[in-house]
């Protein structure tokens, strides 16, 4: 990724055709959500050739939410929980599904083309075969009743920015894969997000400041949906 002297914009440059195809995916995306008060990159520059794309965006202010220490992780968590509501509470009609009959078939076709990365499945699913894994995801995912909100779809925390002088969120950055899908498709993600190896700042203690930035009692978490969707995200 490439930002201009000012920091105001930032350009994404891809080559080869399925390449070219997400990056158009998230420019969709961007222009969508500037219609529907999202804080999110917004569309400044357009640009294709037969070698490839390029992405021109606003820059969102702030910095990513895996850049803050434990000293700031509760508050910052709180913050998460909040940008996430107002986004899964937008009242609009997105155009972009992510919905599990999209997805899971999107898995299988990774796992087809051997597009699953091995190096990087999560601790308790290294080792496993793409095919086991896809067997776990069809039979977790058969029958699921969705309960279906504006998902971001890809809610690590690198992809959620705050402002450093509060811990308040100030936006999302990343939307390629945002659409309609079960809100855990979120909330699974983030919860992954927070553990130690990849975001320690957090100690994958601050459960209980997302839930209450929520809005949804801790007791009240579908631990299988996260379960599912931690699971889902192994094929993307």
């Amino acid at each position: 990724m490439l930002r201009s002297p000012d920091g105001r914009h930032h350009a994404k440059r891809v080559r080869g055709g399925a390449a070219v195809a997400e990056l158009l995916g998230e420019r969709d995306r961007q222009a969508w959500l500037a219609h529907v008060g999202v804080p999110a990159p917004q569309v400044v520059e357009w640009t294709a050739t037969e070698d490839g794309a390029t992405l021109v965006s606003t820059t969102v202010p702030g910095v990513p939410a895996s850049s803050v220490g434990a000293a700031d992780a509760e508050r910052a968590m709180r913050g998460i929980g909040a940008l996430l509501a107002g986004l899964h509470r937008v009242a609009a009609t997105c155009p972009f599904d992510r919905r599990l009959g999209v997805t899971v078939p999107l898995a299988r076709a990774a796992v087809a083309a051997a597009r699953v990365d091995l190096d990087d499945l999560d601790e308790q699913r290294a080792g496993r075969a793409p095919s086991s894994l896809l067997e776990e995801l069809e039979r977790r995912a058969a029958g699921r009743a969705e309960d279906v909100v504006l998902c971001h779809g890809d809610a690590s925390l690198p992809n959620l920015f705050l402002d450093p002088s509060t811990w308040e969120p100030t936006g999302f950055v990343d939307v390629g894969r945002l659409g309609v899908a079960d809100r855990y498709l979120d909330l699974a993600l983030v919860l992954r997000s927070m553990d130690d190896a990849r975001n320690p700042g957090y100690h994958g203690t601050q459960m209980l400041a997302l839930w209450a930035g929520y809005g949804t009692p801790a007791l009240e978490v579908d631990t299988d949906a996260v379960e599912l969707y931690q699971l889902l995200d192994e094929f993307f």
